[in-house]
């Protein structure tokens, strides 16, 4: 009966799905265009700040220290090495033996 009393709508409108401007870029950039700008310079501040804080590591990585267990003056030296992965074990870094007894 509702059928024939009522004609079909033919121009239905659905509702728009709300996206997440903290998510969607295009979205956030046409409530804020500012937003690009303020994106990009904190991936540059980020990009600076990681490559000041190497280049300050590999600074203070440059030389080790190891102290010796005997008396005297001479008890302290100053080992000069490359900084890589290899020289990070125990052995490789102190001269034959200068460590716990059973190391090489």
């Amino acid at each position: 009966m509702q059928s024939v009393v009522k004609p079909i709508k033919k121009d239905a409108k659905r509702a728009v799905m709300k996206k997440n401007p903290l998510k969607n870029l295009n979205v956030m950039l046409k409530l804020n265009p500012y937003a690009k700008t303020a994106k990009r310079m904190s991936f540059l501040a980020e990009a600076q700040r990681v490559k000041a804080k190497k280049e300050k590591l590999t600074k203070n990585r440059k030389t080790v220290t190891v102290r010796r267990l005997g008396r005297g003056a001479s008890s302290v030296g100053i080992l000069q090495r490359p900084n890589t992965d290899q020289n990070c074990a125990r052995h490789d870094v102190l001269p034959k033996g200068f460590g716990a007894p059973g190391l090489p």
